[in-house]
């Protein structure tokens, strides 16, 4: 089958990325509709960098600097919020245009485009994998890390037209160095896939220079931040690992492996490698059961637990077919076998991949009434969240704690004790909506129990990006997202512990682990909002 034209492909990828990646700007805001609550915690991360904190030195995350540098590098440069993350997006997907253009040149012409088109659309999708409808910018570096993973892994497996091992091997090793900045769960399921196949089609100077590359990378942060730099993300990586909170993201693995839903992927996955296998390329077929089962455990990691590694099955299945119909399996031709899971494969993406494609002209049709600023500050007007979402004060409750005509069931379900701290008791109770309400009463009454300007406050709940709505200032050292821990407590003026919490099962760890700092805790508020104490050096 015939390859694409060079240019023909360069400019339909070029002209696709900026028409469904400069959509959001024809709005003239960002407006999400889901998981304000994933939003706040980037926000909260963004906004640190702007005023020069460095992540894992000043505070914990899990996620690599690569993940939201993009964003917070045009924050700095004085573009408000909205626009940073819109034009972020696209300037990720133009620097990674003219390197899925050139691994999309080693594959015949519909399959290149296909490969192109998902791998750039992925990056400045509003969706974070399903087919569920509705704009949201969450889980944005998961998007990243499969389109860079796509494209490190067709340079690996596939071979050019002309062999350029340098460049394959140096754009490779750059590739899973930002992975490794990005996520690195997405560095561990690809960069062993990529070496296993370099080798196996003897490219032993691409692999070379894929090392040398990424540790030019390494020595460059280095240089940067220190080798502190290193240790304080392993460190993060650690307490994740270890968090109680935050084991996995959504089912089980051995759900994600071979639950009803799943099942479909894994076999696809495990058909592929046999496949492979069987149309002779014996070691490629080990990378690629290692990419399949690495990707399987990203997938088990990332929230959803969406297998967007299927996006990428049909382009190494048809690509890796036989060139004739000679070879066979049982039940038919190898290569019909190899196309037959190709579509079966395309299949089972297809939701997916349909809403990825579609919700941003879904954006472009939001009716703005609906919608209230994310944050106080006019300059950074150009966020957005659904008002119901912003202040809808809908919660859980537990009534068999509250009301007496329920209160025999308790015993029945076995209720746990509710959880106290010197005196203060907070009830079963979990918000679903009002994060924006949320922040503006909880931070009125915060300054009017006495917390001053400037002052620093951990707050034993999955929210905790106070200083974005009034004059606190960021905790030191304290987790954006809460994974395990009483990290920044010793910078913290105050600790606040909302009597309603976003994730009540976290206030409850929380609160355990202050209990062994208790005799530092002056309870100064108890009421229906929060329980405040002062921190005691």
């Amino acid at each position: 089958m015939s390859r694409p034209n060079p240019l023909v492909l360069a400019a339909v990828l070029l002209a696709f990325t900026m028409a469904l990646g400069g959509l959001p700007f024809l709005k003239g805001g960002l407006y999400l509709d889901a998981h304000e609550g994933d939003t706040y915690h980037l926000l909260d991360i963004l906004f640190r960098m702007r005023e020069g904190q460095v992540p894992h030195l000043d505070f914990p995350t899990p996620l690599g600097v690569f993940s939201v540098l993009p964003f917070a590098w045009l924050l700095k440069a004085g573009y408000s919020v909205g626009t940073s993350i819109i034009l972020g997006q696209l300037l990720v997907a133009l620097s990674l245009w003219p390197l899925a253009t050139y691994a999309a040149l080693r594959l015949t012409r519909g399959l290149a485009f296909y490969f192109g088109l998902v791998t750039l659309g992925l990056v400045v999708a509003l969706s974070y994998g399903t087919a569920t409808s509705g704009a949201t910018i969450s889980m944005h570096y998961n998007r990243w890390g499969w389109a860079l993973s796509f494209v490190a892994v067709v340079l690996a497996f596939l071979p050019a037209r002309r062999e350029r091992q340098a460049l394959d091997g140096a754009l490779i090793g750059l590739l899973c160095a930002v992975l490794l900045l990005i996520k690195v769960t997405y560095f561990v399921a690809v960069a062993p896939a990529a070496g296993l196949a370099l080798v196996a089609r003897g490219q032993g100077r691409a692999v070379l220079w894929a090392a040398l590359t990424g540790l030019a990378v390494a020595v460059a942060v280095t240089a940067a931040h220190g080798i502190g730099f290193w240790l304080a993300y392993l460190g993060d990586l650690r307490a994740v690992a270890a968090s109680e909170v935050r084991p996995f993201v959504g089912v089980p693995f051995q759900v994600v492996l071979t639950g009803p839903v799943y099942m479909g992927a894994t076999l696809t996955g495990i058909a592929a490698v046999f496949l492979v296998r069987r149309a002779g390329h014996g070691l490629l077929a080990l990378g690629l059961l290692w990419l399949v089962a690495g990707s399987i455990y990203v997938t088990y990691q990332n929230f959803g637990n969406v297998p967007q590694w299927l996006y990428l099955m049909p382009v190494l299945l048809l690509a890796l077919r036989p060139a004739t119909d000679e070879a066979r399996v049982p039940g038919g031709s190898l290569r019909q076998g190899m196309t037959v899971l190709a579509i079966i494969a395309v299949t089972l993406e297809f939701p997916s991949l349909y809403n990825a494609f579609r919700v941003n002209f879904e954006h472009l049709a939001f009716d703005p009434a609906r919608f209230v600023r994310m944050l106080p500050d006019p300059a950074q007007g150009d966020l957005f969240i659904r008002t119901d979402r912003g202040y809808m004060m809908t919660a859980n409750v537990d009534l068999d704690r509250s009301m007496p005509q329920w209160a025999r069931y308790s015993e029945v379900v076995d209720r746990p004790p509710l959880a106290e701290l010197k005196g203060a008791t907070f009830p079963a109770c979990e918000w679903m909506a009002g994060s924006r309400a949320y922040f503006e009463t909880l931070g009125q009454a915060m300054a009017e129990a006495g917390v001053p300007e400037g002052g620093q406050v951990f707050v034993a709940d999955i929210l905790s990006a106070f200083w974005l709505f009034g004059d606190l200032a960021p905790l030191g050292g304290g987790a954006p997202w809460y994974y395990g821990g009483l990290t920044g407590l010793d910078h913290a003026d105050f600790v606040m512990v909302p009597k309603c919490s976003f994730v009540q099962r976290v206030r409850g760890i929380m609160v355990e682990d202050l209990k062994a700092v208790e005799d530092r805790l002056e309870l100064v508020r108890d009421d229906d909002l929060m329980a405040l104490y002062r921190v005691s050096r």
